[in-house]
């Protein structure tokens, strides 16, 4: 017994000794000469919970409204493909602003965040409200545009929605220009917040409206004006809290300044333009898959909800690296812009190894969570096991690594590649194989998941290049 009692003594040190050595390796490995690895999970974790519910938007309608057949599923994936086309064009706005307050945070040039901070929700607000008077006027030719090989009943319920989500803009844009500012200065708990009540509101009411009172798209819509509208005055309070930070004042909010709003709307623009290219190529994509007919759009929204689950902790790596990369052109910090780079890229590389062997036993579970028929699951694992290889290969240096080129102010050139890949490859050379050799969903996939390889070996040039090192010490 006594043996017994030594022996377990002795590897409980040892196992002490070794998670010791673990973890001070992994607070090594994301320290900074001029940040901590306290600092940046403080950043990281309530960005990656944020966008778990950014991608559990999509999953949660898809899931939500299979009860309500394949044309409410398609109706749903079409418009929210189109949404996320526009939302990401105010959202870009939000982000220009986090770089922007991020780099003057970083100088402590604190006198300038109260204007900064201001023309962002200026910025955003004037943007997404654009959007949603420019949109309601020209919904039905543009969805007949798009989408006028859909079914009647498709698009019936298709523009019901539309129309729903563009009237939640106003609401959304000023949010996400909040959200933008508090990230900008690292308070990212605030933003979470501002998503946790949103996505929460948004949840319960889909669960009344959806679920238990059966509306349909409407529940949909319901839901979602009301998560919005109420989670606008939860942000305002929250940003009101902060406002000491910002050195924000009520002129601010109440007076535009024109050339605030100049700077932060052209600091933008790369952002935006890449953004609307890009989601625009996403939206032929879109086109083609629609031609294919109602099961085959059914089947592209599953696959989407279900891939985009392993994208949550790589996709808010690559939004949490825009302010950790930004204080650090501030601070004129090469190192820790690079060693912050190779290292979030890395964690990125390891979520989706982590993140796809915990999805793939879970996947007989999705299918029958989404109401799958039969016949269409194979097709759907199929892509599956597609994107999940090409995830680990590719995509942390196809999308994380950007994130680094943008902050520093390379954005035009990220901004180039993505409009050349996406155009000419991912949409050209999609229609080739996916519609006129008849690979259909497969070859779309395909052809997506080499984008993102192509993608990548440029990112990698251009980071390696060192041309970007000119722009933090001009």
């Amino acid at each position: 017994m006594i043996v017994l009692y030594v022996s377990a003594f002795y590897y409980r040190k040892k196992v002490d000794g070794f998670l010791s050595k673990l973890r001070e390796r992994i607070r090594g490995y994301y320290t900074g000469e001029g940040v901590t690895s306290g600092e940046i999970l403080t950043i990281l974790l309530p960005v990656m919970i944020d966008q778990f519910f950014l991608v559990s938007f999509n999953f949660i309608n898809t899931a939500m409204i299979s009860s309500s057949g394949q044309e409410a599923v398609s109706a749903v994936n079409m418009i929210g493909s189109l949404n996320i086309f526009l939302v990401q064009i105010f959202g870009a706005i939000g982000l220009g602003g986090t770089v922007l307050i991020a780099r003057t945070f970083g100088e402590r040039a604190f006198d300038k965040l109260g204007k900064l901070c201001a023309a962002v929700i200026h910025s955003t607000f004037f943007v997404g409200t654009l959007i949603m008077v420019l949109f309601l006027v020209l919904h039905q030719p543009l969805l007949a545009l798009l989408f006028g090989s859909a079914d009647d009943l498709v698009m019936h319920q298709a523009r019901l929605y539309f129309i729903g989500i563009l009237c939640s803009y106003p609401a959304h844009s000023i949010i996400e220009g909040i959200n933008g500012s508090l990230r900008g200065i690292g308070k990212t708990k605030d933003s979470l917040k501002n998503s946790l009540v949103m996505n929460s509101l948004y949840l319960l009411s889909n669960f009344i409206f959806v679920i238990v009172l059966q509306k349909g798209i409407s529940g949909l819509i319901i839901s979602l004006l009301i998560s919005r509208y109420l989670t606008l005055i939860i942000a305002s309070v929250n940003l009101y809290r902060h406002h000491t930070d910002f050195n924000l004042k009520r002129d601010n909010i109440l007076n535009i300044s024109p050339q605030v709003d100049r700077i932060v709307l052209t600091t933008a623009v790369p952002f935006a333009a890449e953004y609307i290219f890009f989601n625009g190529g996403k939206i032929i994509m879109q086109m083609m898959i629609v031609s294919l007919g109602t099961t085959y759009i059914a089947a592209n929204a599953i696959s989407v909800s279900w891939i985009q689950l392993a994208e949550i902790i790589p996709s808010a790596l690559s939004t949490a690296l825009v302010p950790i990369i930004g204080q650090a052109v501030g601070r004129k910090s090469l190192s820790d812009i690079k060693k912050m780079t190779k290292t979030f890229v890395g964690t990125g590389i390891a979520a989706f190894i982590i993140v796809n062997l915990i999805m793939l036993p879970l996947f007989p579970v999705a299918m029958n969570l989404f109401n799958a028929p039969s016949d269409l699951v194979p097709l759907i694992f199929k892509i599956y096991l597609i994107t999940l290889t090409m995830h680990i290969l590719c995509w942390s240096t196809s999308f994380v690594l950007p994130a680094t080129l943008r902050a520093v102010g390379d954005g035009a050139f990220t901004t180039k590649v993505s409009l050349t890949t996406m155009w000419l490859f991912r949409v050209g050379v999609g229609y080739i194989v996916g519609i006129k050799l008849g690979y259909g969903l497969i070859g779309l996939f395909t052809i997506m998941t080499l984008e993102w390889a192509l993608r990548s070996l440029i990112f990698i040039w251009r980071f390696r290049s060192g041309k970007w090192q000119a722009k933090i010490m001009s």
